[in-house]
């Protein structure tokens, strides 16, 4: 039950968790991608638009936090607005998002991991035993209290910095302001990568919800929840935009493109030494590892506020006795991640990670549609003498969060769009078996 969980994330972990599952593998990754399939000029673009976006839904989602703090996060306010079928719908891809977003974060992981241990790189099997293995070491820490994750979530995102910090210092000493005249390719010179590049920038975001997803074991919830979320998007876009300027300035596009460590070969590339690289690729080991903890924490608690309300089987809403978590909830997701981390070890760690990523990122975006929405629905029905010219202005960020939440789902392509509105589909007879569960 609600009640059974306890309040023990103050502000700190609380933005933490916020910084800690938006920088995973996202900034170490996006420069790599943005080369392949976009250009100098539309990359910073695309991060500027994205920063923006994110920071207008961050906004919605730290209002409607102060006035519903109850674990789900868009799951309630799509509810509470929209009724109970639309809410299953972002329960359902919300849940799936998390837990194969999971499963793209730790294969990140396993890719800097090679960094270090080639093996990992030349023997699948072995990449999987290991992969599986740190999946369920941090789903134990999870198991164990929301505390001890939210204690993980503070290590990890000090530790992850600090790497970024030296990182951007090297980089702006060897800074070429030509670079951002190189392309990977002539097929990319153009605006028109525009959308594609949001795409890749949008799942550097992703996350920016975190602090209202456990609102039910977030101490002084009114206040820390919409706080937490507010500093921790600052924070982490003001990190992005610096490094990602700084990557391309560092390193033609080119050699980008073809990077399978981005952040750590520029390193290697500014000072023709190896000591920065592994810094950046030891940074990204352990941004990737607080991340996967993160997400594990925030999936666990989609599908218990899912079952909470009847949405979802009853079995998601267990609490354990001693520990207080979600710990059906946790198992569950954990071996759903476990079964997608065997599909990965059928092709390549970078092209599973890619597909995994746009799949996990397209999962999110009607969660952040919906919230936008709901937002803008509430402040209609709460103004009894409806003006239309007052609604715009109270509604004016939720409006303009909406919006992009819209373009963004468009910048995926129309082939992920498919197979988002696809598992949209599958989950509806799940729903229909549900309700005829309840009865």
């Amino acid at each position: 039950m609600e009640k059974e969980l306890k309040r023990e994330l103050g502000l700190l972990p609380a933005t933490a968790i916020v910084v800690g599952n938006m920088i995973g593998s996202g900034i170490f990754m996006a420069p790599q991608g943005l080369a392949a399939a976009s250009n100098p000029k539309a990359s910073i673009f695309a991060w500027i638009i994205t920063a923006l976006g994110s920071m207008l839904l961050a906004l919605s989602f730290a209002n409607l936090g102060v006035k519903m703090p109850k674990t789900g996060g868009p799951i309630v306010y799509t509810r509470e607005a929209f009724g109970e079928f639309p809410a299953f719908l972002i329960a359902w891809t919300y849940w799936i998002g998390s837990w194969v977003g999971n499963a793209a974060i730790i294969t990140a992981f396993m890719n800097y991991l090679s960094y270090f241990f080639p093996v990992f790189s030349q023997s699948k099997p072995l990449a999987f035993l290991t992969s599986s293995l740190i999946l369920w070491t941090l789903t134990y820490i999870n198991y164990r209290g929301v505390k001890e994750a939210g204690i993980v979530s503070m290590i990890t995102t000090v530790l992850k910095i600090l790497p970024l910090i030296v990182f951007a210092i090297i980089a702006l000493t060897h800074f070429n302001i030509s670079y951002f005249n190189t392309v990977s390719s002539k097929e990319v010179s153009g605006i028109s990568t525009l959308p594609a590049a949001i795409a890749i920038t949008l799942w550097s975001f992703v996350g920016l919800e975190s602090a209202t997803i456990p609102a039910g074991e977030i101490k002084n919830p009114e206040r820390n929840i919409k706080l937490s979320t507010i500093y921790g998007t600052l924070i982490t876009v003001a990190i992005y935009l610096a490094i990602s300027i700084l990557a391309i300035g560092a390193m033609p596009q080119d050699m980008l493109a073809n990077s399978n460590a981005p952040l750590a070969d520029i390193i290697n590339y500014a000072t023709g030494q190896k000591w920065g690289g592994t810094l950046i690729a030891l940074g990204a080991v352990i941004s990737t590892l607080g991340a996967t903890s993160g997400w594990i924490l925030i999936t666990a608690r989609s599908s218990f506020a899912a079952a909470e309300d009847k949405m979802f089987p009853k079995v998601f809403a267990k609490v354990h006795s001693k520990y207080n978590t979600p710990s059906a909830s946790l198992i569950i997701s954990g071996i759903a991640a476990n079964i997608l981390l065997v599909m990965n070890y059928v092709s390549s760690l970078t092209s599973a990670f890619n597909f995994m990523l746009l799949l996990a990122t397209l999962s999110f975006l009607p969660a952040y549609s919906f919230t936008a929405a709901a937002e803008i629905l509430l402040l209609k029905n709460k103004d009894k003498n409806f003006n239309l010219i007052n609604f715009i202005k109270s509604s004016f960020i939720s409006i303009l969060a909406f919006a992009y939440s819209i373009y963004a789902i468009y910048g995926t392509g129309a082939e992920v769009v498919m197979y988002g509105f696809i598992l949209m589909l599958i989950g509806i007879p799940f729903y229909v078996y549900q309700k005829i569960q309840n009865r």
